[in-house]
C-alpha cells in the first residue's frame, strides 16, 4: 500500500521508494543499498563507457567551434580520477592540462571508488589507440545507464603526445591559486558548488579573451537532481517540497539516515538553489556569453513526465517554489553549456 505525505500547505503526495525512485536509478553493487558509497574495486564497463563519452563529447563541442588546441591550456574542475585531462594531454595538442578537485577517491559520496589511476589511464588510452580514435559505436554498449542524446562526431587519432598532466587538490573557488590563465575550463559538477557568482568571478580572473568554459550539468531540478543520496520517494519531491517540509519528510520516512540526507541536501549540493537562468545571469555579469546550449532529456523522461500529470497542481506548486525555473530544466537530463569570454 502506498504511503502519503501531507506538507504544511495541505498538499498530499504519494511516497513510494520502489516505484518513484529505485526504478529510475542505475543499479548498485551487490549487497549494497542504493545510497551506499560504491565499494573499492576496478572500474566497470559502464564506468569506462562514461569516461569515453565525456572525453568524446568534450572534443565534439570544441571541434564544432573550430577550436585550435595547439599551445592551449586546459583546466578540469572537479576532475575526480583525472581521466579527462590525463587523456587530453595524450591525444590533443594542449600543451598543459590540469585537474583540480577538493576530494580524492572516496573522499565524498559522489567521488569515484578507490582505483589505480595510472592503470585506468593506460586502459583508456589503449582503447583509443586500438580503435584509432573515438567512435561512438565502439563503446556505446557501456552507456546503458547514461542520460545522453548528444552523439559526438568521430574523432580520429592523429598522434600520441607525451605532455604530462598535473593534479592539484583544490576547489573551484581556489583555482586562482594556480596562477595560470586557461583557454578552456571544463566543469561537470557545478551543482556541487554553493556560490556560482563567486565561481564565475574567479573564472573570469583565470581566463583570457575568447577562453571557453564548458559545463556538463545535471540540474538540481531534474528528476534525480539531488543524486541517489537525497532524492525522495515523492516524485519531484525535492522541487515540490519546501525546505521545512523536506526535513519533515525525511524524519518520517528515512529516519535512520535523516541526518545524512539533510546534510547532503543542504550542504553537499549547491544551496541556495540555482537555475540555468541564474547560471547565464552570473555568466553575463562576469563577461561570458553563451555559444552552445544543449539540453539532453533523461532516458526515463516519459515515465517521469507522467508524474507531472498525476500530481494535483504540479506546475502551480513548482513555480510558486521556484519562479525562475523553466519547464525544460525540470524535465532535463544533462545540459551541455559552452560560454565564451568577451
Amino acid at each position: 500500500m502506498n504511503k502519503k505525505f501531507k506538507d504544511s500547505y495541505n498538499n498530499i503526495f504519494e511516497v513510494n521508494i520502489k516505484n518513484n525512485l529505485l526504478k529510475f536509478l542505475n543499479p548498485t553493487s551487490k549487497r549494497t543499498k542504493y545510497y551506499d558509497v560504491p565499494p573499492d574495486k576496478s572500474l566497470t564497463k559502464n564506468q569506462y563507457g562514461r569516461i569515453y563519452l565525456q572525453i568524446h563529447q568534450l572534443l565534439h563541442l570544441l571541434n564544432s567551434l573550430g577550436f585550435n588546441f595547439k599551445n592551449k591550456k586546459f583546466l578540469d574542475v572537479g576532475t575526480g580520477n583525472g581521466m579527462i585531462p590525463r587523456i587530453l594531454s595524450r591525444i590533443t595538442k594542449f600543451n598543459k592540462t590540469i585537474g583540480i578537485d577538493p576530494f580524492l577517491d572516496k573522499g565524498h559520496k559522489t567521488s569515484w571508488q578507490k582505483h589505480d589511476h595510472e592503470q585506468t589511464e593506460k586502459y583508456v588510452l589503449n582503447f583509443i589507440k586500438r580503435n584509432k580514435g573515438l567512435f561512438y559505436n565502439k563503446y556505446k554498449k557501456g552507456l546503458n545507464y547514461e542520460n545522453h542524446s548528444l552523439i559526438p562526431s568521430n574523432f580520429s587519432l592523429k598522434n600520441i603526445y607525451n605532455q604530462k598532466y598535473k593534479f592539484h587538490q583544490l576547489s573551484a573557488h581556489n583555482s586562482h591559486k594556480l596562477k595560470e590563465k586557461f583557454d578552456v575550463i571544463y566543469l561537470k559538477s557545478i551543482e556541487h558548488f554553493n556560490d556560482w557568482n563567486k565561481m564565475f568571478k574567479i573564472f573570469s580572473k583565470i581566463t583570457k579573451k575568447k577562453s571557453l568554459i564548458i559545463f556538463k550539468h545535471r540540474s538540481f531540478f531534474s528528476y534525480l537532481g539531488p543524486h541517489r543520496y537525497a532524492t525522495s520517494g515523492i516524485p519531484w519531491g525535492h522541487v515540490l517540497l519546501k525546505d521545512k517540509d523536506y526535513k519533515k519528510y525525511i524524519n518520517k520516512f528515512h529516519k535512520e539516515r535523516s541526518k545524512d540526507m539533510e546534510n547532503f541536501f543542504f550542504n553537499g549540493l549547491s544551496y541556495p538553489r540555482y537555475t540555468i537562468n541564474d547560471l547565464l545571469l552570473f555568466a553575463s555579469k562576469n563577461n561570458f556569453t553563451p555559444k552552445i546550449i544543449i539540453n539532453e532529456p533523461p532516458r526515463y523522461l516519459n515515465d517521469a513526465y507522467k508524474f507531472t500529470l498525476k500530481i494535483q497542481n504540479f506546475w502551480r506548486i513548482v513555480f510558486k517554489n521556484y519562479p525562475r525555473l523553466s519547464s525544460d530544466e525540470l524535465l532535463s537530463g544533462i545540459y551541455h553549456i559552452v560560454l565564451e569570454k568577451n
